[in-house]
């Protein structure tokens, strides 16, 4: 059984990595002037050299074939979005590398001549872990994922988690306590439905020492997230939830069937 503090330090961090990939997809357009974006993105936790173990950030690094020019756009981008590139290295490399950082992520840029490839990396700001899931991130491969789609459907799970923590927030702010403030659960307790995700959330409290959360009936049914529309919404928790889960796909045509975890 994962210990407490280990669950919600993966939670979050499955939290960092649906909002840095949500955050490549919106940024890509911006960046590389309406590029077609590859089919699939690198995605790696690395560990800070200093953190001992329990810092991490996210990143993912795209790339695509490309002309020069697109550097330029690059260079425009980095201003719309308000980054300042390093003048020595961009100087340096004679436009073909900028590195930019906002409050949220860092941001580099490459292209190579003799790959005619431009590279986009996006690493998250700093996600502190329990010394447990550090073991876990460290231990977890780079990976090539689909690249993140936001416009249209099916969604993969990171978009779908980044629309239901959006929701939680707003949940969250009516019906939490600002010192317990709502969290979702680690990506593994996730249900996949065939037509949707389903994501079960609780209380901070609950998550690092078992507290039981004190939540007005009707208000703690888990998030649907649908892959074909992005519609998102909370079940409620006095009526069965398969039977809604049930009733939505009759509804709109999906084929329902037994939750299954993600």
């Amino acid at each position: 059984m994962t210990e407490p503090h280990t669950e919600i330090s993966l939670a979050r961090a499955a939290d960092f990595e649906s909002w840095v990939a949500v955050l490549l997809a919106d940024w890509w357009p911006v960046l590389t002037g309406g590029l077609t974006p590859p089919d699939t993105t690198l995605r790696a936790w690395r560990a800070a050299a200093d953190g001992h173990g329990t810092i991490f950030r996210v990143e993912f690094i795209a790339r695509q074939l490309a002309e020069p020019e697109l550097m330029t756009v690059a260079r425009r981008a980095f201003d719309d979005l308000g980054m300042m590139p390093d003048e020595r290295e961009m100087t340096q490399s004679l436009g073909r590398h900028l590195v930019g950082q906002t409050d949220d992520a860092t941001v580099q840029m490459r292209f190579s001549d003799t790959a005619h490839t431009v590279f986009v990396r996006l690493q998250s700001r700093p996600c502190q872990v329990s010394a447990a899931a550090g073991r876990q991130l460290s231990a977890m491969p780079d990976a090539n994922l689909p690249f993140p789609n936001t416009t249209t459907g099916p969604i993969d799970i990171r978009v779908a988690r980044n629309a239901a923590r959006h929701l939680l927030a707003q949940h969250s702010e009516r019906f939490a306590v600002p010192i317990d403030p709502f969290q979702l659960g680690p990506q593994g307790h996730v249900s996949d439905v065939g037509w949707a995700f389903v994501f079960p959330w609780s209380t901070t409290s609950w998550y690092t020492d078992g507290t039981p959360p004190a939540l007005a009936p009707g208000t703690k049914g888990p998030i649907v997230v649908v892959k074909d529309t992005g519609d998102t919404w909370l079940l409620d928790s006095l009526s069965s939830y398969d039977s809604q889960l049930a009733g939505y796909a009759d509804q709109y045509g999906y084929r329902h069937g037994t939750p299954d975890p993600a």
